[in-house]
């Protein structure tokens, strides 16, 4: 069974409920996706499928991977493969994202399947991978909150200022790993898990999910299965709750 389809952010929109409910929604174009290669236990020796989605210019794209587009045949001569490449180069259309994705292997998918939105119907909660929007070169300020310096006391233009950053002992100088600095904020990998899947509109390839994504209008995400549950109770009482309980 396939439980990842690539997709594009279109945007947020509110919608209402069957009960009158206005909730605010992200609207995904998730596939339809093209089966591209399918890798075997048996011949890659794991199992998954090579999904491609969207489309861009075929002039920016390497003629080795206009290759991989084209299907082969079985038992095709190297004379006969050029002379397909050929003839199918002007034809193809690249995908503007190729992505492998797990596959459990038990159903039959070929090269050159369409895997639409329809593989969601009955699902309750998704999860969205995506790249935050980039933010550039920020401060400490605004980038992890610092109050920074006081503007009194003889301080010069140090108001936003993150104050020291090495240690003084000699066996340990310089910096801390990951401590806290200015640097580049944003286009990272986010993953907003359990995002309810509020609706799904197989003919436009859309589906509505209750949240925010992350990225800007138009970036491309992954959309897969959710598999977070929520953590069980302790099961350990402190001596608080059993005094509570004992009073009741």
């Amino acid at each position: 069974m396939v439980t990842r389809l690539l997709g594009r952010k279109v945007g947020m929109t509110q919608i209402y409920t069957d009960k009158g409910k206005c909730i605010g929604v992200t609207v995904l174009e998730a596939g339809p996706c093209t089966v591209l290669q399918v890798k075997t236990k048996e011949r890659d020796g794991y199992t998954a499928l090579q999904l491609a989605f969207g489309s861009r210019k075929r002039r920016n794209v390497a003629r080795a991977e206009l290759g991989h587009l084209i299907p082969k045949t079985e038992g095709q001569s190297q004379d006969d493969r050029r002379k397909a490449v050929q003839t199918e180069l002007k034809k193809i259309e690249p995908p503007c994202l190729v992505t492998e994705v797990p596959w459990d292997g038990k159903e039959a998918v070929k090269v050159g399947d369409k895997i639409t939105c329809a593989i969601f119907e009955g699902w309750k909660k998704i999860d969205v991978v995506g790249l935050s929007k980039g933010r550039g070169f920020m401060g400490v300020v605004r980038r992890w909150g610092f109050h920074g310096l006081p503007a009194t006391h003889g301080q010069s233009d140090r108001e936003r200022a993150p104050g020291s950053l090495g240690r003084q002992h000699s066996i340990s100088q310089g910096v801390h790993p990951g401590k806290r600095m200015a640097g580049h904020w944003g286009q990272e990998r986010v993953t907003m898990r359990n995002l309810e899947l509020v609706k799904v509109n197989k003919d436009r390839n859309l589906v509505f999910v209750q949240g925010a994504v992350p990225g800007a209008n138009g970036d491309l995400v992954v959309l897969k299965e959710a598999h977070w549950t929520a953590p069980k109770p302790p099961t350990v009482t402190s001596k608080k709750q059993k005094a509570a309980a004992g009073k009741k």
